[in-house]
């Protein structure tokens, strides 16, 4: 049964129509839009596509490498050979009926000195529309954001201040997100009355500067893998 509590995945598009006066619809959401493969952990995961609108739902997967993640000359080259590319993706379409869910199915091969990273685009597709009923079709695509971590995972930021520049570097091997990050503008605050920071997933090799707002030291939650922690920089 589909929980109505579960994640709403963040929409990367919406777009398609044909109106007059109906609407037809049919909704996507996912189960799960962050995947990680750590080291020891199974080496298949899946992730479920519910329907619940009252149409079937048309979905096309579409899974890429992303090229120097996090820099400026970040690309994306979609997966042909998956054995090379070193993730398989099934199914590349699905057909969920109304008040349904399908399972995306997502199998690391082999392990990797490396951390690499991969996009899936699953993106509905234009059903039918009946000729004597005009209607409208909002179409919303979603995406997977897939992580397979090295064999030996060595986070490492390396993180400056001057004034109110602060420069992270991640000089590791793997990603580190910077999460509900805050600044107090004195000391003793209440962490409702601080500034909140925007958040950053710095990958290995990435250089980030945030300009700060106040001068007192700043907090940033943290993530590596399924692992967090709060870092305090002064």
């Amino acid at each position: 049964m589909f929980n109505r509590n579960m994640f709403r995945a963040k929409h990367i598009g919406c777009l398609l129509g044909l109106f007059v006066c109906g609407l037809a619809h049919a909704n996507m959401e996912l189960s799960n839009v962050i995947v990680h493969f750590e080291a020891g952990d199974a080496s298949r995961q899946d992730v479920e596509v519910y329907n619940t609108g009252s149409e079937p739902l048309y979905v096309e997967i579409t899974p890429s490498v992303v090229l120097s993640p996090g820099d400026a000359q970040e690309d994306r080259s979609p997966i042909v050979d998956p054995r090379q590319a070193g993730l398989l993706v099934t199914p590349n379409k699905l057909i969920v009926p109304p008040s349904s869910s399908k399972v995306v199915r997502l199998v690391k091969l082999g392990s990797t000195l490396h951390e690499r990273v991969y996009r899936i685009a699953a993106r509905p597709v234009v059903g039918g529309i009946d000729a004597q009923h005009s209607g409208l079709k909002i179409l919303i695509g979603y995406e997977i954001l897939a992580i397979v971590y090295p064999n030996s995972t060595q986070s490492n930021l390396e993180v400056s201040r001057e004034g109110r520049t602060l420069t992270v570097r991640n000089t590791g091997n793997t990603n580190v997100l910077m999460r509900e990050g805050y600044q107090c503008e004195e000391p003793g605050q209440d962490l409702e009355q601080c500034t909140p920071l925007p958040g950053k997933r710095v990958y290995p090799g990435n250089e980030w500067v945030q300009q700060l707002p106040h001068d007192l030291p700043v907090t940033y939650y943290q993530s590596v893998g399924t692992r967090n922690f709060i870092e305090q920089y002064p």
